[in-house]
């Protein structure tokens, strides 16, 4: 299993290394659905709205699902390698980070390639947003850059990780927490206008901690690579 996702209703989807998706009932654990498309590993999920499911895949491509009937809705085409990392931003459109370095921006609903965002150097493991209009990705480069939506300008590129940025939250949108494969997790104030006039190896400047302690404790229950 390599992705969850919660559902209305007291359902559950996972992605899986089969190439499907399976939809379950949360009370008794039964199997509901079960979506097959992809040729490859099911790396990423995200909900839509209630009734849509976007997934990521080895095989570089992001299906949208119902599900209501379990049908597939569209199939997104457009990066050259693995999808490893979805969100949806606030304004609906679907957000695709990969192995080929790129995020591209979606509209779900007809399958268009609205942007796509290059700034990487290494594969883009993780996608969050905040604030609206930000999106912050991380990558195997060890970076995390912060997107204007808007325009889809790189206002930061935040450096200090050690290895690759596995993972990435936002703590009630003002701060943003990241875990690394160098077995820390830093957090970083995203609000306020001096943490995009510092590198982020300067850690002390804008208040960003390593909680080593804890990242290593989690490493060794396996929720950090």
């Amino acid at each position: 299993v390599w992705s969850l996702v919660a559902l209305d209703g007291g359902r559950l989807a996972s992605g899986g290394g089969d190439a499907s998706i399976i939809i379950w009932n949360l009370a008794d654990g039964t199997q509901l659905t079960k979506l097959e498309g992809h040729t490859s590993y099911v790396q990423c999920l995200a909900v839509l709205d209630g009734e849509r499911l976007a997934s990521g895949s080895r095989d570089r491509s992001i299906i949208v699902w119902s599900l209501a009937d379990g049908t597939r809705l569209s199939t997104l085409e457009g990066h050259t390698s693995a999808v490893l990392s979805l969100t949806v931003l606030a304004d609906g459109r679907l957000a695709s980070g990969s192995g080929d370095s790129s995020i591209i921006l979606w509209n779900p609903a007809d399958g268009a390639q609205l942007a796509t965002l290059e700034g990487h150097t290494g594969s883009v493991q993780c996608l969050t947003t905040f604030d609206g209009d930000r999106l912050a990705s991380g990558g195997d480069d060890t970076s995390i850059i912060i997107w204007n939506l808007a325009d889809g300008r790189k206002i930061a590129k935040f450096e200090g990780h050690t290895a690759m940025v596995r993972c990435l939250a936002t703590l009630d949108g003002a701060a943003l927490a990241s875990g690394g494969s160098d077995e820390t997790i830093r957090i970083r104030p995203v609000l306020h206008p001096a943490a995009y006039r510092f590198n982020a190896c300067a850690s002390a400047e804008y208040r960003a901690f390593e909680f080593e302690d804890v990242a290593r404790s989690c490493r060794k229950e396996g929720c950090l690579g």
